[in-house]
């Protein structure tokens, strides 16, 4: 990975990310700009209204009490392969290209990650195909289906996952 301090140009502004597996499984980022971090918020109880009815707390660490953040935020599009369907077991493929939304600073970056062996890290690359820096600090993965439904309305950015 590549990492710098200095802000990329040309991001969207990302002052809220939200991630919804299911209505049992949901989570939102909140940026906070006086510590240049994003927030975690967790589900509370069930939301079978599509969103409607969500119901967050704030994550914490239970032996410091601190607020759960990241400096990075990846929501990463990978493909999903049912390998059965009863019982249901989904293969999750780490390899190949794909799509990524990088949220760090208040900013949104699509990107583009690649891994071309089990054995290799992957890279996230720009649309000129240089690696694009993260900021230096903790980075948190959000792992979804290349089906995914990605929408923003103003600074706050959904993503509600699908798989095939």
């Amino acid at each position: 990975f590549r990492f710098s301090y200095d802000v990329p140009a040309q991001g969207a502004l990302a002052g809220q990310v939200s991630v919804r597996y299911s209505a049992a499984i949901y989570n939102r980022w909140d940026y906070d700009a006086q510590s240049g971090k994003y927030l975690r918020f967790a589900d509370t109880q069930d939301d079978f209204e599509q969103g409607k009815n969500e119901v967050y707390a704030q994550l914490t660490d239970r032996l410091t009490g601190e607020p759960i953040s990241a400096d990075n935020l990846v929501v990463m599009y990978v493909t999903h392969q049912y390998y059965s369907r009863r019982p249901e077991i989904v293969d999750i493929v780490m390899s190949g290209p794909g799509k990524v939304y990088l949220f760090r600073d208040g900013q949104m970056f699509e990107l583009t990650w690649y891994r071309n062996a089990l054995d290799e890290l992957f890279i996230l690359v720009d649309k000129d195909g240089k690696l694009f820096p993260l900021k230096p600090g903790n980075t948190w993965f959000e792992i979804v289906g290349t089906s995914t439904k990605a929408a923003n309305e103003g600074s706050n950015w959904r993503f509600v996952f699908q798989i095939p």
